[in-house]
């Protein structure tokens, strides 16, 4: 089976498919930098795999006993993905994220994304959104990465605790998002 070319896939998905080619590895360890606590992680979520840069990095990293969850809607890059690591879940869509924490009883410790959220409507974005915030544990990390600033304000408005970092060493640049979860009382903060 031949593998999918990310170029190939943009051109024909540009609506889904963020790049014309995978990320590099600077832009992995700018993500996620050796000082996570993957020890402490139980319940891992990708979204927008692609062809796996992010998910081989996370599988050498993660705990053994941790469970890594895909959630990719191109249908090439989510068949080489179930080829490549038949034993993950893999997903076809993002905004069934809350499914597996029904189904496990467990939240998401992390949420990696490299979805193009810039190519999305308004509509799937506020969506996506909800099903992240609604899918995170309490003290959990959404981390993604965008070609573009113009969502700053988006991602913290519905992640008030966030940090943004930026690389070079990417094709395209890339801005990092890391955003934490607003705590339960934050939120009963903010409506008082």
């Amino acid at each position: 089976m031949k593998k999918p070319s990310f170029l190939g896939e943009f051109l024909v998905n540009s609506g889904q498919v963020g790049s014309v080619i995978p990320s590099s590895g600077f832009l992995i360890r700018k993500m996620l930098p050796v000082t996570l606590p993957w020890h402490k992680m139980n319940q891992i979520a990708e979204l927008g795999p692609g062809t796996g840069v992010f998910t081989e990095y996370i599988q050498r990293h993660r705990n053994a006993s941790s469970q890594l969850v895909l959630f990719e809607q191109n249908e090439a890059f989510r068949s080489d993905l179930a080829r490549r690591y038949p034993e993950l879940t893999l997903m076809d869509d993002a905004l069934r994220l809350g499914e597996i924490v029904k189904e496990t009883g467990k939240p998401f410790d992390l949420i990696v994304s490299g979805l193009p959220f810039a190519n999305f409507s308004y509509e799937l974005k506020e969506q996506l959104f909800d099903a992240i915030q609604d899918a995170l544990a309490e003290k959990g990390t959404f981390v993604a990465f965008q070609y573009t600033l113009l969502l700053k304000e988006h991602f913290r408005m519905r992640f008030p605790r966030m940090d943004t970092g930026y690389t070079w060493m990417n094709i395209p640049p890339a801005w990092v998002f890391k955003c934490k979860k607003r705590s339960s009382r934050t939120l009963a903060a903010d409506t008082i």
